[in-house]
């Protein structure tokens, strides 16, 4: 089921939502450009290893391995990793964001991102996989939303063949599917051969990040929801 519009009618500009997707989209734009994409992702992504044991590589990667938890954030492995996450943060992130408030939004989406990329690093301190991607932080502004409005009516699609099925049904439906996919997925992930077959998906970041969303939206929003 892939969303494609919300029905909450938003009273202000999701300025934050919109910068955030300029950034990604010129950051994949640079990697697409570049002589060794594979070099940037190794550079910017987070690499559980040297976090865990103070792996500092040469530039442009950060001197302070921890940072990379931010940097990875902004990193994309393809245009459907891209593409996908800025939809999911496009029909998502404008009422969140008009909830918090401009800068606590832009706080509370970078803080989800950064504790879905160290659940993942305590679930694997050992991996030189690189993780990327904005699906950590983008699972928390799902949990804040989910949180605010549970019964709010979501357009998606589901491809049934060749032929989509356009639906409009309850958030909770929507992100609690998703959720509920992470949960088996990741679960399945715990095995070392299924981990080998995941497609190096960060099944715990999106846990990690979506737990945050859930816990903290009530303490940085600024308005109140319409959840009943």
């Amino acid at each position: 089921m892939i969303p494609l519009w919300g029905d909450r009618r938003i009273p202000a500009t999701a300025w934050s939502v919109y910068l955030i997707v300029a950034v990604n989209v010129g950051v994949f734009v640079g990697e697409t450009r570049a002589p060794h994409p594979d070099a940037l992702i190794a550079a910017f992504g987070v690499i559980p290893y040297d976090v865990t044991h103070d792996v500092v590589l040469p530039p442009p990667a950060p001197p302070y391995p921890p940072l990379t938890l931010i940097t990875a954030q902004f990193v994309h492995g393809s245009l459907a990793h891209i593409g996908f996450n800025m939809l999911f943060l496009l029909v998502f992130g404008p009422a969140v964001e008009y909830r918090c408030g401009h800068l606590r939004f832009l706080a509370y989406y970078l803080l989800c991102g950064t504790v879905g990329g160290v659940t993942q690093i305590l679930w694997a301190p050992g991996s030189h996989v690189p993780e990327i991607g904005a699906s950590g932080a983008i699972a928390g502004v799902l949990g804040g939303y989910l949180v605010s409005y549970p019964f709010a009516r979501i357009g998606a699609v589901v491809p049934i063949g060749c032929f989509p099925l356009f639906l409009r049904v309850p958030a909770l439906l929507v992100i609690g599917l998703w959720a509920l996919a992470q949960v088996v997925a990741g679960y399945g992930a715990i095995d070392a051969e299924a981990a080998k077959s995941s497609g190096g998906i960060a099944y715990f970041a999106h846990l990690g990040g979506f737990c945050t969303g859930v816990l903290l939206i009530g303490l940085v929003a600024t308005r109140p929801g319409r959840s009943r």
